[in-house]
């Protein structure tokens, strides 16, 4: 799953954070990745398990010095996410993101029906049961399961606190000399 949010104000900050020098686009570079780590971590705890795979998938990935992305690395995040079918829900601001998503397959039938199987089995239910269920979620679709959107919007809140004190520590330092 890749969504991209970009959070205004952040250009303006880095402009003053390079006004610093070198030692203040290391302090910005540094907060961005300790930010990134903990939204990663936020969406991990957050991520509905059932093996854990989901979960385990879920890492920030680092694009440049100053740059980081949240990744999910299985195609269903997404799903889990969102939901499905009429019981999709996905926050305003991430719409026309999400709309890439829309009718996109991934995977088979049998694919998915193997998968509520393995469900089934872990649940200790039977796994004849598996098939009514698995037709059930293509005709009525599955809630909602927010674990990444919830980490960003919680570590955005952390992100901008982060810059504010370490700007305003580097400008008294800087000011101090």
């Amino acid at each position: 799953m890749r969504i991209t949010a970009q959070l205004k104000g952040v250009d303006k900050l880095l402009k003053d954070y390079r006004k610093l020098g070198d030692e203040g686009v290391k302090e910005f570079g540094d907060v961005k990745k300790v930010n990134a780590k903990g939204i990663a971590g936020m969406a991990k705890s957050n991520a509905p398990k059932n093996l854990g795979k989901l979960s385990q998938s879920i890492h920030e990935d680092k694009v440049t010095e100053l740059s980081y992305k949240i990744k999910v690395g299985l195609d269903y995040g997404v799903y889990v996410e969102f939901g499905t079918g009429a019981k999709v829900n996905v926050p305003p601001e991430l719409q026309k993101e999400a709309a890439r998503f829309k009718g996109m397959s991934t995977g088979s039938f049998e694919e998915g029906l193997q998968s509520i199987r393995d469900w089934c089995r872990s649940k200790g239910i039977e796994e004849s049961a598996a098939y009514p269920i698995f037709m059930s979620i293509l005709r009525n679709g599955i809630r909602p399961q927010p674990y990444l959107y919830p980490a960003w919007k919680a570590g955005i809140t952390l992100y901008i606190n982060d810059l504010k004190g370490s700007i305003n520590h580097l400008t008294k330092k800087f000011n101090t000399k």
